[in-house]
């Protein structure tokens, strides 16, 4: 008789040939990428929409000397920082009543204006409401005196050269270094994120169809039930892997591509803090953990929905869940001590983010030894509970067993009623 271990990798087996050789897996590899690329190309358009919209839009309603220097100075200024640091200037004709004619185009929903300059750059006037003053009254305060500034110096026939700052070059610097390893923190929690996010949520399904033709029982009665739940699990683990695999390697090769041809694109001469190699192997092994977690919880979830409509029920405070885990993983980057950091690290489901982010921030490696072994831990409890209660809710057959034999090998199936 097949011990538990050998029932999983059996019903492993099945599932994962099931899935792999269908014609479509191929749409699945597929669909990620192309819901990535759209989400990057509509992003990006997005971005630069939303922030040219956000920035205010200010009429100079002045002579045309005065108009000139504001411009010239607002192009030094923006040279310096960037084109959205400073409200966008648009140069008014002046009518006789400025004052009216400032509350008119402030009125204007067309134009849409944020504010109204007039006067002189010895004598400004900004009209506006008053919470325009947080953004645009200091910046456009900014300009007026780097334009008062130039037109002191011309007056003078001065002209103040600038200083080239001679430059020591360092091989890093703390800051820098933080920063950077930060953003790899995230970039790791996000693909474990994403990766689970999309894949893990199908295990909901999972036992749907096999519950409704019976093949469900026929499983339960040849296998243990335990073995079943681990199967699959182990199955969908492999399927995600030739997944993920694939995409990095798309990755690589357009990351190559392009390096070869444009010379653009540069990895940064920063690694983890406990170096890439450690790194990648630790973002596998916490996106096993996390993928097997959460695909546990959700595989014991949906073994109690009846129909694919209890599963799209089902589906949106699930992905809540996600994303609640996700946000309290967050707050190890750039965290300070505190109850929710430490929640972080202790609470299974949010662990494995948040010890991938700790990877890329602190040297010590002890704590990912316990933090993987806490984890183990929970993913036996989960599948545990969750084959206990289907066999008891949905087969309506006695538990059998210990509640601690899931650690010991498995004799026979559970007989299905």
């Amino acid at each position: 008789m097949m011990n538990l271990w050998e029932s999983a990798w059996v019903i492993a087996r099945r599932d994962f040939i099931a899935s792999v050789f269908s014609r479509s897996f191929i749409l699945f590899l597929l669909a990620p990428l192309l819901v990535f690329a759209f989400a990057v190309f509509f992003g990006n358009m997005a971005e630069t929409a939303e922030r040219n919209a956000n920035r205010p839009l200010v009429a100079v309603v002045t002579d045309s000397a005065t108009a000139a220097a504001l411009g010239n100075a607002r192009a030094l200024l923006v040279a310096g920082t960037s084109e959205q640091t400073f409200p966008i200037l648009r140069s008014v004709a002046p009518a006789e009543n400025v004052p009216v004619q400032a509350r008119h185009l402030l009125a204007d929903e067309e134009q849409g204006y944020s504010a109204v300059f007039s006067g002189t750059i010895e004598r400004p006037v900004l009209t506006g409401p008053e919470r325009s003053e947080d953004f645009t009254g200091h910046r456009i305060q900014l300009i007026v005196d780097e334009a008062r500034r130039t037109a002191a110096l011309e007056s003078a026939n001065l002209a103040v050269a600038a200083a080239p700052i001679a430059r020591d070059v360092t091989e890093q610097a703390a800051g820098n270094l933080q920063m950077i390893r930060r953003a790899i923190a995230r970039i790791g929690q996000g693909i474990i994120f994403t990766v689970t996010l999309m894949l893990a949520t199908l295990l909901l399904s999972t036992l749907v169809e096999e519950k409704s033709n019976k093949v469900i029982e026929v499983l339960a009665a040849a296998v243990p039930l335990d073995a079943v739940f681990l199967g699959k699990l182990i199955a969908m683990l492999g399927i995600s892997l030739v997944g993920l695999t694939l995409w990095t390697g798309m990755i690589a090769l357009g990351y190559t591509f392009f390096q070869i041809l444009q010379d653009w694109v540069a990895l940064p001469q920063v690694s983890p803090a406990v170096g890439w190699p450690l790194w990648i192997v630790l973002l596998l092994l916490y996106y096993t953990s996390n993928f097997m977690l959460l695909g546990a919880l959700f595989l014991g979830i949906g073994g109690q929905a009846s129909n694919i409509r209890e599963i799209q029920t089902i589906s949106m405070p699930v992905t809540l869940l996600q994303l609640m885990v996700l946000l309290l993983a967050m707050t190890v980057v750039g965290g300070e001590d505190g109850p929710m950091l430490w929640t972080a690290y202790i609470l299974p489901f949010s662990s494995p983010l948040a010890m991938v982010a700790h990877a890329a921030l602190y040297e010590s490696l002890w704590p990912h030894l316990v933090a993987l072994a806490w984890q183990a831990l929970w993913i036996v409890l989960i599948i545990r509970v969750s084959s206990r209660l289907f066999r008891t809710t949905v087969l309506k057959s006695s538990p059998g067993g210990s509640f601690f034999s899931f650690l010991r090998p498995g004799k026979g199936g559970t007989k299905a009623t």
